[in-house]
């Protein structure tokens, strides 16, 4: 890989809400990718370690401009939202699994938190429309066979993180020893499937 198009590469994350972004961040971050937030959504319950969340990002169909402040980082991205990326850009995808009886789950326990009503759609119905999106963003993922993407599941994430972020090591290309596989197995060490369920 050219190393100026090393330096320009934006780093997309992206999943269904509460499928574990927020944790990818924390791995890239520790990985020595900066993530690319306005530190508006505080840190909770939910989420202990923070959303890394940029509310600019939700312009992206309107404004694509701010991503060339981007460059260089980890950007946390609704799945929705990839098919409005610009082609003038060099972009790689970790895209977050989790299983979506799961997803379901955090979903409502962060907006019983929050004080907040779910969606007024049967279960059933919610997971067939997660689906169908799932289906659409791996349609533009396989119409893009050149974009690199790596998929980490949420549950594997917890399991194995020793491999898990050799996995993610060996995808961003960075030269690492095992120390640093272990620096950033320690992150994922830290969340036990008991505790927050987090994005």
């Amino acid at each position: 890989m050219e190393t100026n198009c090393f330096i320009a590469m934006i780093t997309m994350v992206t999943g269904l809400p509460r499928s574990g972004t927020s944790l990818a961040m924390q791995l890239l971050e520790a990985a020595g990718i900066l993530p690319f937030t306005d530190g508006q959504r505080l840190a909770d319950a939910s989420n202990p370690q923070g959303y890394y969340k940029a509310e600019i990002v939700k312009t992206l169909p309107q404004d694509s401009t701010w991503l060339a402040q981007a460059e260089g980082r980890a950007v946390k991205v609704i799945h929705l939202l990839l098919p409005h990326l610009p082609d003038n850009r060099y972009y790689r995808v970790l895209v977050m699994g989790r299983e979506i009886d799961a997803v379901l789950r955090s979903q409502r326990l962060m907006l019983e938190r929050l004080g907040q009503a779910g969606a007024a759609l049967p279960e059933a119905r919610l997971q067939g429309v997660m689906q169908a999106q799932l289906a659409q963003m791996e349609a533009w993922l396989a119409a893009r066979p050149r974009l690199p993407v790596l998929r980490l599941g949420f549950e594997t994430c917890l399991a194995d993180p020793l491999n898990s972020s050799g996995q993610l090591l060996r995808w961003l290309e960075l030269a690492h020893q095992l120390t640093d596989q272990q620096q950033l197995a320690r992150v994922l060490k830290q969340r036990s499937p008991q505790g927050p369920s987090g994005d």
